[in-house]
């Protein structure tokens, strides 16, 4: 991730933006890809660009927004997102994974994987986003930050395939 999104993530975790209005400004930029493109482009007046802003955005982004649209960084927004979302993990002691499956746990099975992770990692709370991977065959693999923990028949399959290959 580039330095500048990470210092505007930090930026917009001390301005103390609501995460709802975060999250709703988020959502519109990236489904709303003309929205970004507008606030973006070299052609479209700074003038007319604050008043989108003023128009569709929470009220309490808005300055935020009109900096980056100032300085011409909106097409960082994603990742800015990303390093506010993990300046708030950070902060709060929470840890952020993710859960590759085939069948989805259920959420027994989930409170246990997050339980896990919590004692193996010393953090309070888990953010686990589920992705759904078929080609894992059965199984899972859990990743947090380049550490991949790999409980999958494809990752089984694999290892079996590597022992008999080095005989």
């Amino acid at each position: 991730m580039m330095q500048a999104a990470i210092n505007y993530g930090q930026v917009l975790y001390e301005l103390s933006v609501p995460e709802t209005a975060i999250e709703e400004t988020a959502l519109a930029l990236k489904t709303v890809p003309e929205l970004k493109r507008a606030l973006n482009s070299p052609v479209v007046a700074r003038s007319s660009k604050h008043r989108i802003i003023d128009r569709v955005f929470p009220a309490e982004i808005r300055t935020f927004l009109k900096v980056l649209v100032d300085r011409r960084d909106v097409d960082l927004a994603d990742d800015i997102f990303n390093a506010w979302r993990a300046c708030v993990c950070r902060q709060e002691g929470i840890l952020e994974a993710s859960l590759f499956y085939v069948t989805e746990p259920e959420e027994e099975q989930l409170r246990e994987i997050k339980a896990m992770l919590c004692k193996k990692y010393d953090k309070r709370d888990v953010r686990l986003r589920l992705i759904q991977d078929p080609g894992l065959i059965g199984g899972f693999i859990i990743r947090v930050g380049d550490v991949e923990t790999d409980w999958s028949l494809r990752g089984r399959l694999r290892e079996l395939e590597q022992k008999i290959m080095r005989r």
